[in-house]
């Protein structure tokens, strides 16, 4: 029962998280970075930390990622589908470059919970959106190069 119950736990989005944000090998320090994030957005939006979860990962969940294909002399963006894997990774990935591109002097819980914000509130202003619907966007503009996946 143990193991099994060990297996879910470590796919959770909040664990993928917090093992990409580990700082120096301290898990505790990413762990209070990300509790403070999510619980700052929680407070100020009045809902459930596991709403706040959902509405995240359901805002940046995109199916299609691009790629750059070589075929012969010349190169191709080709749009792929995407398993679950990959999506919660691109999703991990677009926050925590907005984070980390953010030069203002406060701290990354702060940044963290103002881009999350963002993403809860549907705001435009969100940059981690912006990749998502550029993702998307590039992957529309170069669907007839479909044909070079395989």
């Amino acid at each position: 029962m143990r193991k099994i119950h060990s297996k879910i736990y470590k796919k959770t989005f909040y664990t993928k998280l917090l093992g990409f944000l580990i700082k120096k090998g301290k898990k505790s320090v990413s762990r209070k970075i990300l509790n403070d994030a999510f619980l700052e957005v929680a407070i100020q939006t009045n809902l459930s930390l596991y709403t706040v979860f959902i509405k995240v990962f359901f805002s940046l969940n995109s199916f299609v990622e691009t790629k750059k294909v070589k075929i012969k002399r010349t190169s191709h963006i080709v749009p792929f589908g995407i398993h679950f894997r990959r999506r919660s990774y691109l999703i991990i990935k677009w926050l925590l470059e907005v984070v980390s591109q953010d030069k203002r002097k406060i701290s990354a819980s702060k940044k963290l919970a103002t881009e999350l914000l963002n993403i809860v509130k549907n705001k435009t202003i969100s940059k981690s959106m912006s990749k998502k619907t550029q993702n998307i966007s590039q992957a529309i503009n170069n669907r007839s190069n479909i044909h070079y996946r395989w």
